[in-house]
């Protein structure tokens, strides 16, 4: 009779618990064009644009080019700082931020050419527009003495862990050509695309009585959650260029980032702490897969505006203000999918879910001064930049179980958990510091930059913190340019 009810008791636990879907919380969704150059100079390249990363910053900038030219970067991004869980006010735990992802963060190729005398500048490139990390734990199942039924062996601390690492990228083509006199104009086309990867580790333990015995049985659930993003959208830009001043205008127009999830599930039992699986096991499950599970994110309109004045030759000053409008963005997720009887999809019905994200303004200030050296030009570049993000404190949150009725009254789908955040007002501000330098020949540029970010956000239920993700990331990045 007790191996009959704890085996109802985890199977329960296992049919709720099977995998977790959470919306694009973590996802910082903010839109950078890539180099080194710019980064050293605190992000503040609206206005700048010269060099490779032109057409990810502003397309209307590429008309400053007058020849053949390709360029790339390749950084590293360290997240660091910690994710801390209050078991109550007074006990605190740490886990520790920690990893390193690196790749291609900036492609592009610029070349000028005439069409029936008008000039042109075109640009195909790739970017890396914005990398996440989030870490989240929580104590969702309390552990259970099934000889004992009034006993929690609850210790308050968490047995829930989630991590997710990834980005979005964007393909973009795209030109720039004189409007009038000074006044260039720019267009791009962005083809968007990226994974965004989630690892949850959930762990249930039961004591109770086999055959006179008391044992204690562990089920632990492994998790592996794949989401791959696609969109499509339009930039748009213009370019005041008065020699030693210069006026840039930036407008991403509004578009919707699709994206489609699937995961892989593993479960195991381990009896009395032992290290080994038991194969022979009642709860063993098999590994398990599910698929097609969609999301739709509303992207916004994007605004942004910069200035730029060389103080002297070998002396510029930037500064970008920007405006993205997250506060009337929605997240539809999908409920079902109508088949007809030969098997066509005929029919997709989503639910509309409102993040109650926030409308985010960025500030960020540049500087970059020219020493000329025996071995070559040898840039110094500093930066700063202050944002919000979209994403408030958490005041609250529930895990939704979705799908029909158990035969017990109990809602779930059998597969799927959804973690459903509310966000509070005060929003999730943070910034960086940055830094760069490099060195400069007729027709290769070699250039550097470090920066360090710092965000924080709160993770509040009834009304007191429960966790709080500190953010001390650091990205190194460096780039090439070659000239034809």
């Amino acid at each position: 009779m007790k191996l009959s009810l704890l085996k109802l008791t985890l199977l329960c636990f296992l049919i709720l618990t099977t995998t977790a879907y959470s919306q694009q919380q973590g996802l910082f969704f903010n839109y950078f064009g890539g180099g080194a150059r710019s980064e050293g100079m605190g992000e503040a390249f609206i206005a700048v644009s010269n060099d490779a990363s032109a057409g990810g910053w502003n397309p209307a900038a590429l008309y400053q080019h007058e020849q053949t030219f390709m360029g790339f970067s390749y950084s590293f991004l360290m997240p660091r700082g910690e994710y801390q869980f209050y078991v109550t006010p007074q006990r605190q735990l740490n886990y520790d931020h920690e990893g390193s992802v690196s790749g291609i963060n900036n492609w592009s190729i610029i070349t000028p050419m005439r069409i029936k005398g008008h000039p042109f500048v075109f640009n195909i490139s790739t970017t890396r527009f914005f990398d996440v990390y989030y870490k989240f734990g929580e104590k969702i199942f309390p552990e259970i003495d099934l000889g004992n039924p009034d006993d929690l062996l609850d210790d308050g601390d968490p047995n829930t862990f989630m991590e997710r690492t990834g980005g979005v990228n964007a393909v973009n083509l795209g030109f720039g050509t004189r409007l009038y006199k000074q006044l260039s104009f720019g267009l791009m086309a962005n083809i968007y695309y990226g994974k965004v990867v989630t690892t949850e580790t959930r762990d249930y333990r039961l004591d109770t009585i086999v055959t006179s015995a008391n044992v204690t049985l562990r089920t632990t659930s492994l998790v592996y959650d794949s989401t791959n993003y696609k969109g499509f959208s339009f930039t748009l830009g213009f370019l005041y260029d008065a020699e030693r001043f210069k006026a840039g205008l930036l407008a991403r127009l509004p578009f919707t980032l699709k994206g489609e999830s699937d995961s892989t599930i593993d479960m195991y039992t381990t009896l009395n702490g032992g290290e080994k699986d038991i194969p022979e096991s009642p709860f063993r499950t098999q590994v398990s897969y599910v698929d097609n599970i969609t999301s739709k994110t509303d992207m916004p309109l994007m605004l942004g505006f910069g200035l730029a004045y060389n103080v002297q030759e070998n002396f510029l000053v930037a500064g970008d203000i920007e405006y993205r409008a997250f506060g009337n963005s929605k997240v539809n997720r999908l409920d079902k999918i109508l088949i007809t009887a030969g098997g066509s999809e005929v029919e997709e019905t989503f639910t509309e879910y409102d993040p109650n994200w926030s409308d985010c303004w960025s500030m960020r200030l540049g500087a970059e001064y020219l020493f000329q050296t025996p071995i070559g030009e040898v840039p110094v570049r500093v930066g700063a930049r202050k944002e919000n993000l979209p994403e408030g404190s958490i005041s609250n949150y529930e895990i939704l179980y979705d799908g029909p009725r158990t035969a017990t009254g109990v809602e779930h789908d059998g597969t799927r958990i959804f973690y459903a955040y509310e966000f509070a007002d005060n929003k999730t501000t943070g910034g960086s510091i940055s830094f760069g330098s490099g060195i400069h020949w007729n027709q290769i540029l070699l250039d550097f930059a470090y920066t360090y970010s710092n965000y924080e956000q709160g993770i509040y239920t009834d009304g007191r913190i429960r966790s709080k993700n500190i953010w001390k990331n650091h990205h190194v990045n460096f780039s090439f340019t070659g000239y034809f």
